[in-house]
């Protein structure tokens, strides 16, 4: 790992790219602190911190293969932190104890707003999604899920590993696809 200690930001992350392991535990080292302040941002996670820094490793070596310093309008500090905090918020929101609990009223069952018109409603998200996948392309579905999820455009750029312009070029893919196929059925932005 000596080695790597005189190589700059660029010359260890081309490294990487080249499978270099040696190279992504300099570059792990250099930015331990920074994985550490962004896990404990998440200080009221149950889970274990270890698996939050794990995350953090997995979404820094991400970011390492994906950061184009011509294309980035960022810098690797910055992008690698971006790509971090929103690996950890997704890890955590894959584990959250699910906690949500049906309360079953019998006679709201009949009722148009009870339970049956819940899962009418979900059946009919199920489809669309269903739908969806089948009529655009991988790229656009990844976008589309994490729009559908509250990320901004340059959240999803950055856990996609392009820019910002190719997310928003594929937005408006998705909303005019979707438009055609299911007319006004909904809004889709």
């Amino acid at each position: 790992m000596d080695k790597y200690k005189d190589f700059t930001l660029e010359q260890i992350l081309f490294a990487i790219g080249q499978h270099d392991d040696g190279a992504f535990s300099e570059l792990l080292s250099r930015y331990t602190p920074m994985l550490h302040k962004v896990v404990s941002a998440f200080s009221s996670y149950v889970g274990s911190p270890e698996e939050l820094f794990a995350e953090g490793c997995v979404a820094l070596h991400s970011a390492a293969l994906n950061y184009e310093s011509t294309k980035a309008n960022a810098t690797f500090g910055l992008y690698a932190r971006t790509c971090v905090h929103n690996r950890i918020v997704d890890f955590i929101r894959r584990n959250k104890p699910s906690d949500a609990v049906v309360d079953y009223d019998p006679d709201s069952v009949a009722d148009e707003s009870g339970i049956e018109a819940a899962l009418i409603g979900r059946e009919a998200v199920e489809k669309l999604l269903l739908a969806a996948r089948e009529l655009l392309s991988d790229y656009e579905y990844s976008v589309l899920m994490y729009h559908i999820q509250g990320y901004k455009t340059s959240q999803i750029a950055c856990c996609l590993g392009r820019c910002s312009k190719s997310v928003d070029n594929a937005k408006s893919r998705i909303f005019s696809r979707l438009r055609r196929e299911f007319g006004s059925a909904g809004d889709f932005n």
